[in-house]
């Protein structure tokens, strides 16, 4: 399986440089970014994301297009609290996965990638919501999320944000598909909501992202 498919596998070494400029807001530091498509990294247009550093936490605002009207969509934190001790100087997947020579996952015998806990540790990498939404007609959308410094309220795993202005953030938006009935609430609260428990966790996929380099 190809390791940009999904959303636990989005870390590609291009993204690292994708990123806009910084600007003082409000006492903090902010970043702007196009999103970027993840089948081959592609600026969508008219798009733009926003992440506001505060002593306190982050607060990012994605205003995005190009998603299908009607399906559940998340959007997700994924914080390398120590960018420095990424592998090979940039934060991607090889810090969450073990990869082999070609860059595929190495399975697990029930087919799920394992985790690499050693790159996990170093760069102590920390996931969370940050929204939820049903698209709506024209398949544009607004996403509002905020991840205080040390709050583990909404993570998929990881100890949380530790400084707002030294980590590197990654925003990524997951398609949970078409809304089933009574799994709503859970399609946009949720990593899998409405799809498969086991990997690749079908139909669940990875469309959107962007990426903010820490503050220089």
């Amino acid at each position: 399986m190809k390791n940009s498919t999904k959303f636990m596998a989005f870390f590609t070494g291009i993204a690292i440089a994708l990123f806009g400029g910084v600007s003082a807001y409000a006492g903090g530091a902010t970043q702007t970014s196009e999103m970027h498509n993840f089948a081959d990294a592609s600026v969508i247009a008219n798009t733009e994301a926003t992440l506001v550093r505060m002593g306190g936490g982050l607060h990012v605002t994605v205003d995005t297009a190009e998603l299908t009207p009607g399906h559940a969509v998340t959007a997700w934190f994924v914080v390398f609290n120590s960018p420095g001790n990424c592998s090979g100087g940039e934060c991607g997947e090889n810090d969450i996965f073990n990869l082999d020579g070609e860059g595929e996952f190495i399975l697990n015998a029930d087919g799920s990638p394992p985790m690499n806990m050693d790159g996990i540790g170093a760069s102590n990498i920390s996931v969370h919501r940050a929204a939820g939404l049903i698209i709506d007609v024209g398949g544009t959308a607004q996403f509002m999320g905020s991840l205080v410094v040390g709050d583990v309220s909404e993570v998929v795993f990881g100890g949380g944000l530790v400084d707002a202005h030294l980590a590197e953030v990654h925003i990524v938006l997951v398609d949970h598909q078409g809304t089933i009935a009574g799994k709503t609430d859970e399609m946009v609260n949720s990593l899998t909501g409405g799809c498969a428990d086991e990997w690749p966790n079908e139909p669940c996929t990875d469309v959107q992202f962007a990426v903010f380099i820490h503050d220089e």
